[in-house]
């Protein structure tokens, strides 16, 4: 392992020695660099509207503590009072109201559902990085981060960075990065119970306390989930339970500690016929009523964090994840369940360390961060049913430095670099019989190697306290991941990616926010899966992805809030002009939120998805287009002392929906449904 791990740094000597040098050089005395005092900031967000994000100071998007305006990127902040107000059950819902973002759903609730950033389509899954806390969400394989592990009570907020982050993050960062943060225990003790029911025999039960005692901090948490689903075997069971710990060793030392325990067991209902996704009766029928998939997830990370005064602070960070998945898919009933049931078992570690610090060359402030970080893991997947067992294990190891430059007290540049080492070994064995005994050959091993140099630039210039304006390049990439490899063409590669960025940001007299947005994104040997060959391979044409966000904020009235957001993308295949499948030219949504009372709380979103070509036709003649669709879901809150009752609708005009389609085969998505319940701090 020792020799592994340091064969693989050998790459990093060059750029490790610029690094050291150029940190040494940014923090040396005698260059008037004074650690940066935050006077007056805190007020000055107290005026802004709670909504208002101008202000807002994120983490996401640099990895250190900066306002939303000094960031040359589309940026978004989900705050816990939005979640709590919002009529969405869960995690992907909620992001799926955001500009840029598309919602793919597989079988109506939160279990195999993702967002897509920014047109990615099918590949979605590798191509949109999702943290919690700052841990990477995102597998190893095709299966994207379960979201579904997050119990969404638990969020404290949702960053959400659209566009390349491979300088921060890495492999993956291409759509954009979703970070996850969740609570804790920064104020006095306080418990909360929750519990709801509603259709398909859904209960939801929530229990969490947290608060700070002296130096320490505490939070914990316990979930369970029940519901048979939209669909005949579309159940979901879940339970979930978690904790956090911190404490101050010193005023400049703190310790954390954090467990997260995930377990599930879904039904796997497939996909259903042309002929049935338009009938109210048959759509929920299934062909697979015993397919079924178990989960158990389990997630652990330990840091510190040293505060040195006016020369930065300093973040180190351990962490564990476990994640076990059993699954039937296309049950045999000649067969046992034993002899046919699929099995991952995924093992990583992580270790992550960083600096950062503010300081001033002359009378203008500036942000200068680094970071390592080194992703381990082990994974193997076996498929009875194909008598393969699939054995990976895959390292990254990466070194950033970016630095933000105040040019003048109103103008910013950025400029982030970062040079990354993977290493990618492979087998595939093969379950063979030996008279009556059934047992695994090692298959031949292979090894991977790919170094890559991402980087970015951009500009941030505020023209007066309520507007700023921004422009940025970024380059990304994204390395195959263990399942394209398994079954991968000769020569498959990563892919490359370039970005720009225009945009701007403009408050009106603290009633009124706009945001606009410009992009394009320019892939090439973009990944996917070959249908013909049924191989992954790389694309032979470059992709090109254009499009325009927009997002606008209302305070209409003190006791009236309006909100909406409209995308625009077209994905497409440069040469041959094309669309890529699956990603809607257009989305557009509506939100409003009316406090009828002081007590009393009304809120209603409306969605519009557009028509989007089947997963499988690249060539757009194949396949029938998914139909695009509106859906509306609502919510009425009362609120008295510490007891909160709530009721909603989910689908309120009934729509027959879909997300997804391969080959003109389904994925229903539910029609109207209702919940309702209530929740006790105290």
């Amino acid at each position: 392992m020792l020799k592994r791990y340091f064969t693989l740094a050998g790459g990093l000597a060059g750029p490790l020695l610029t690094f050291l040098t150029f940190l040494i050089f940014s923090i040396m005395p005698g260059r008037n660099m004074l650690y940066a005092q935050d006077t007056g900031q805190a007020d000055e967000r107290q005026e802004n509207p709670p909504r208002f994000e101008l202000e807002e100071i994120v983490v996401t998007a640099t990895r250190i503590e900066e306002p939303i305006k000094n960031i040359p990127r589309n940026v978004t902040v989900i705050r816990s009072k939005d979640i709590e107000q919002a009529p969405s059950n869960n995690v992907v819902d909620l992001l799926a109201r955001e500009s840029g973002i598309s919602l793919r759903n597989y079988f109506g609730n939160d279990k195999w559902a993702g967002v897509d950033i920014r047109g990615m389509g099918d590949t979605f899954v590798s191509n949109v990085i999702v943290m919690v806390d700052g841990i990477k969400l995102n597998p190893p394989d095709m299966a994207g981060p379960d979201l579904s592990s997050i119990p969404l009570d638990q969020i404290e907020r949702i960053e959400i960075v659209r566009g390349a982050g491979s300088v921060i993050y890495g492999d993956g960062a291409v759509g954009g990065v979703i970070n996850i943060i969740t609570k804790k225990g920064e104020k006095g003790p306080e418990s909360r119970l929750y519990a709801s029911c509603g259709s398909y025999d859904t209960f939801d039960g929530r229990a969490s306390y947290g608060g700070q005692i002296k130096n320490l901090s505490l939070n914990l948490n316990a979930d369970y989930y029940n519901s048979e689903g939209y669909r005949d075997n579309g159940y979901l069971r879940k339970k979930d339970a978690g904790g956090e710990l911190a404490y101050d060793l010193l005023d400049s030392i703190t310790l954390t500690l954090a467990a997260s325990y995930h377990e599930d067991t879904y039904g796997l209902p497939g996909a259903v016929s042309k002929e049935k996704i338009d009938s109210r009766e048959n759509r929920t029928s299934t062909d697979r009523p015993d397919d079924f998939g178990e989960t158990t997830d389990r997630r652990y990370v330990g840091g510190i964090e040293i505060d040195l005064d006016k020369w930065g602070r300093v973040k180190a960070h351990r962490g564990y994840r476990f994640r076990d998945n059993s699954y039937i898919m296309g049950y045999n009933p000649l067969i046992t369940k034993k002899g046919q049931t699929d099995s991952i078992d995924e093992d990583t570690r992580n270790v992550d360390l960083g600096y950062n610090t503010v300081y001033k060359i002359g009378e203008l402030e500036h942000r200068f961060q680094c970071g390592l970080d080194h992703y381990q893991t082990e994974y193997i997947r076996e498929e009875l049913s194909k008598n393969e067992r699939k054995n990976s294990e895959v390292e990254n190891l990466g070194l950033f430095l970016a630095n933000d430059w105040s040019v003048m007290n109103d103008l910013v540049f950025h400029c982030g670099y970062r040079h990354n080492v993977y290493e990618g070994r492979y087998r595939i064995d093969e379950r063979k019989t030996f008279g009556t005994v059934k047992r695994w050959g090692n298959g031949k091993a292979s090894t991977r190697r790919w170094s890559h140099d991402p980087y970015d630039f951009g500009i941030v210039y505020t023209l007066s306290p309520e507007t700023s304006a921004f422009a940025s390049y970024a380059t990304s990439f994204r390395i195959p991941n263990v399942d394209e490899f398994a079954r991968a063409e000769d020569g498959l590669k990563p892919q490359e990616g370039s970005h720009i960025e225009i945009g701007g940001r403009h408050r009106f007299k603290g009633v009124m926010e706009f945001a606009v947005t410009l992009f394009q994104i320019r892939i090439e040997d973009e990944i996917f899966f070959n249908e013909a060959l049924q191989v992954n391979g790389n694309y032979d044409d470059k992709t090109l992805r254009r499009g325009v966000e927009t997002d606008v904020k209302v305070y209409a009235t003190d006791s009236l809030y309006l909100w909406g957001n409209y995308t625009y993308v077209k994905a497409k295949f440069e040469k041959k002009g094309t669309s890529v499948p699956l990603v809607p030219e257009h989305k557009a949504t509506v939100g409003v939120e009316w406090q009828v009372a002081n007590s009393v709380l009304f809120s209603i979103t409306g969605t519009y998805v557009g028509s989007r070509f089947d997963g499988n036709d690249q060539s757009n003649d194949r396949f029938d287009k998914l139909d695009d669709y509106t859906v509306f879901d609502s919510k009425l809150t009362y609120e008295y002392k510490g007891v909160k009752l709530f009721a909603g609708v989910n689908n309120m005009f009934n729509e027959l929906y879909s997300t997804v389609a391969y080959r003109e085969t389904y994925y229903p998505m539910p029609t109207r449904n209702f919940y309702g319940g209530m929740e006790w701090r105290f």
